[in-house]
């Protein structure tokens, strides 16, 4: 009978216990998933280095210039893609 009434007491102090450690763990919840979800973000990136090359040079040439700079690089940019678009059409057309 002692054996069975202390097997009891030991279940209920174990029960108790991890109780508590859920309890603990509980508040660290919502950092361990920031930290899961930056792992993530670190993976993604190291397995493309093109993107983050293409996100330094962007910054590079970007850097130091307002909105209106930018607007006017992009405006530039379609305005040569429009014009070599033109010149180069014909000619893949003709080769088809």
């Amino acid at each position: 009978m002692e054996i069975a009434r202390r097997k009891e007491r030991l279940a209920a102090r174990a029960q108790a216990q991890r109780a508590a450690i859920a309890a603990s763990f509980g508040d660290l919840g919502r950092p361990i998933g920031v930290a899961d979800h930056a792992l993530e973000v670190v993976r993604f990136l190291r397995a493309r280095p093109a993107l983050i090359a293409a996100a330094v040079a962007a910054l590079i040439v970007l850097r130091g210039r307002g909105l209106a700079g930018m607007a006017t690089r992009a405006f530039s940019a379609w305005r040569l893609w429009r014009t070599i678009s033109a010149m180069v059409g014909p000619l893949l057309a003709s080769w088809r």
